[in-house]
């Protein structure tokens, strides 16, 4: 029997056909809660998914019947998707994001049963001190559980530690010897890095495409800088590097790389100051997961970073999304 993936993102969504966590086809949309925001309802969200289901069916010559169930994670389930729940708290098991599943029967995914998965957040309980001052304890995802989830089922290890998956908005999330989610922690690196290089004046001094070069000699120099004048500063040494050093795009691009991922070790080192950590899993894309991989070795030789394999980071969702799917399906059945 097959199953129907759905990953659903700020600005895009994924829609996957799945058969023994075996991917047979996928559909890409160029949807996501962003429209939402902008329309003010979530009519094109769920028309266009609608439509990549009804796709992904015709496509394999498949009906309604052939498909087990679908499975929905990542910001379909916000307030600005198709089908809200609200996160539930760390620490969080497999078996928690189980039980806070949701299973619904809608009309345009054909009345197939649909498993929407919750996001998790930190559960803050400290003094009601003064906002700021514990804004830093708070944070949220959304589909990266899943992720986690997948990571852990194949990268086996043992002991505390952290799966860092690197994106848009990269997580870092803190796992105990059970397995069981902490806590997890942020940050905008993707996102900064897309908009430098499309809103500055960076944006003639670097390349125009996603690059998959890594150059460890410019990543480490653009971390270093970060360092040691300041971020902001290490960016703007990426206009002098055009123009007074013969570089190229590629080692420009990974000095700002360097230079950004800095900054997001920084922010998770001051957050594991309680933690002694065994491991160090990183996923993400191959160059986001090399460069995360090889600046963290950098920072503490003493931790094991584990650089997922490409079948394990690809498909780290599929497998996680199963995981938690089949076992909320079984627990209604029984």
């Amino acid at each position: 029997m097959k199953t129907i993936l759905i990953d659903s993102g700020t600005t895009n969504s994924r829609i996957r056909l799945v058969k023994n966590n075996h991917v047979i086809d996928t559909v890409k949309v160029k949807v996501g809660v962003r429209n939402t925001a902008i329309d003010g309802h979530n009519r094109k969200l769920k028309t266009s998914i609608s439509e990549a289901v009804e796709q992904i069916l015709y496509t394999n010559k498949l009906t309604a019947k052939d498909i087990k169930f679908i499975v929905a994670s990542g910001m379909i389930t916000s307030d600005l998707g198709l089908y809200e729940i609200p996160h539930i708290n760390f620490p969080a098991t497999l078996e928690d994001f189980v039980k806070s599943a949701v299973v619904v029967e809608i009309e345009e995914f054909k009345r197939i049963p649909c498993v929407f998965i919750p996001g998790a957040k930190n559960n803050y309980r400290g003094p009601n001190e003064e906002k700021v001052q514990r804004i830093n304890e708070f944070d949220i995802m959304r589909g990266e559980e899943v992720e986690t989830i997948g990571l852990l089922e194949q990268v086996h290890v043992s002991g505390k530690g952290a799966v860092v998956l690197p994106g848009s908005h990269t997580k870092f999330v803190i796992v105990d010897e059970h397995q069981t989610m902490l806590s997890s922690l942020s940050t905008l690196g993707g996102e900064t890095f897309q908009s430098l290089t499309k809103e500055t004046i960076l944006s003639s001094s670097l390349p125009n495409y996603f690059i998959d070069e890594v150059n460890h000699q410019f990543l480490e120099k653009g971390f270093d800088a970060a360092e040691n004048f300041g971020l902001t500063r290490s960016f703007y040494q990426i206009r002098l590097l055009q123009l007074f050093e013969n570089t190229s795009d590629v080692e420009r691009a990974n000095y700002l790389f360097g230079s950004i991922i800095y900054e997001d070790i920084f922010a998770f080192i001051k957050s594991i100051s309680s933690h002694q950590l065994d491991w160090i899993v990183v996923g993400g894309n191959p160059f986001m997961r090399k460069t995360f991989a090889h600046l963290l070795q950098k920072v503490n030789q003493k931790w094991k970073v584990i650089e997922a394999g490409e079948e394990e980071a690809e498909f780290a969702m599929v497998v996680g999304a199963q995981s938690i799917a089949l076992n909320k399906m079984k627990s209604l059945n029984e």
